[in-house]
């Protein structure tokens, strides 16, 4: 891989429109996929910032990762909502049967309601509820869309080599969402991930902002 990072966003609602958004912010290539047609919600927060273009339209159900994707590149495959009725594939089921390819990142960023999606699962550990420690390059958002916009902040700070985050053994340690055991709700979850994005610039400084390189 050369350059920043090709991101993906898997599902569309007012989290992970709000974490798009961010990532687009951040000067990364997000392309968002919705299962099905985007909330209306989300489109005009999209649109507001200029960023409808960045979402593509899956017919549902059948929007999944290539099996076995457990480190970059990975494939996305799903079958296009307007390519649903086409005469290559009449049948959207058949045409994801077929193997659809819709595009290959570096990274993937999962919603609350594509996590199943991911391949450590809905279940799978999580360093600060957003980094999957079961796959490289695998992120998940979540929440209200100010907090979902600061984790796609976060994420985008690590991919553009701003933010480096501690070693291995310390993220296996912090498993649950930040701050997400404590007092306050989005309050106090917003000001934990500020402590540590603080944290992980330092420590980006330390090393000369070097671009990361997911483990394989």
């Amino acid at each position: 891989m050369t350059g920043l990072p090709r991101v993906a966003v898997l599902g569309m609602d007012a989290a992970t429109a709000a974490a798009t958004i961010s990532l687009v912010d951040g000067g990364l290539a997000v392309t968002a996929y919705s299962p099905g047609h985007v909330p209306p919600t989300a489109h005009a927060r999209l649109t507001a910032y200029g960023c409808a273009d960045r979402v593509v339209a899956v017919s549902t159900d059948t929007l999944r990762l290539a099996a076995g994707s457990a480190a970059p590149p990975f494939e996305v495959h799903g079958v296009r909502a307007d390519s649903q009725t086409s005469a290559a594939s009449p049948d959207p089921a058949a045409g994801a049967e077929a193997g659809d390819l819709l595009g290959v990142f570096d990274a993937v960023v999962l919603g609350e309601g594509t996590d199943r999606l991911g391949p450590g699962g809905p279940g799978s550990p999580r360093f600060g509820g957003v980094f999957d420690l079961a796959a490289a390059w695998v992120f998940h958002v979540g929440g209200s869309p100010e907090l979902a916009g600061a984790q796609g902040r976060w994420i985008g700070e690590y991919l553009r080599g701003r933010y480096a985050p501690p070693d291995p053994a310390a993220m296996s340690a912090r498993p649950a969402p930040l701050g997400r055991s404590m007092r306050g709700g989005v309050r106090a979850e917003l000001a934990e991930l500020d402590r540590e994005l603080r944290a992980g610039h330092a420590r980006a400084a330390a090393t000369g902002y070097r671009l990361p390189a997911p483990a394989l």
